[in-house]
């Protein structure tokens, strides 16, 4: 075929040589495999990508709650221990009944290591959370030594009382007397109808 290919007609397809149709037919598959890469196989490759990293994901959160479910024994025994602390803890708060109580173990505990009191008053108190602080105001003389016992002992007093901001001065005349000044506090437990009240 001597003609140029520009002169070629499509529908002359029939009429051109084996080699010309086979090189069009060439072309044309290639442009459908082209467009078959493009359409199909490129968009089903993301698909199958964000597939691959969805089972990642789902691996991994599987892995964390097959451990979390492994790790529930553990957590019931942390549970029933800290309810156990809780139990000790409340128990360790005075009643309202138990402030007197309280108080008389305090002086008494003054009272063993020397110390004289001048004021022990309880002050009003204050709801901090499901708790009700109670503070006190101490103030008692004697020596240093005394003191410290007297506050490892209140440190060792079935209910809880803190001590905090005191201060410590000489008293005028005495050089081995003190005047010991500390406010303390103590909590009491609430039951949840008696804080919304």
């Amino acid at each position: 075929m001597g003609a140029d290919w520009r002169d070629w007609e499509i529908d002359e397809i029939p009429e051109w040589s084996a080699t010309a149709q086979n090189v069009l037919l060439g072309v044309l598959g290639i442009i459908v495999l082209a467009a078959a890469v493009f359409f199909v196989v490129l968009p089903a490759q993301q698909e199958v990508e964000l597939a691959r990293q969805d089972e990642s994901l789902l691996r991994t959160q599987f892995r964390i709650k097959a451990e979390q479910v492994a790790a529930l024994p553990n957590v019931d025994e942390q549970l029933e221990e800290l309810q156990k602390f809780y139990s000790h803890l409340t128990k360790q708060l005075p009643a309202e009944d138990e402030l007197a109580l309280l108080l008389a173990g305090i002086n008494d505990t003054g009272l063993q290591y020397n110390l004289n009191f001048e004021k022990l008053n309880w002050n009003k108190g204050k709801h901090v959370g499901w708790l009700y602080q109670v503070p006190l105001d101490i103030e008692l003389t004697g020596e240093y030594a005394d003191m410290g016992q007297f506050s490892a002992a209140l440190a060792r007093l079935p209910r809880i009382v803190a001590l905090q901001d005191f201060t410590l001065l000489r008293e005028k005349d005495k050089t081995d007397q003190l005047r010991f000044s500390v406010g303390a506090h103590t909590y009491r437990y609430e039951k949840q109808e008696e804080v919304s009240q």
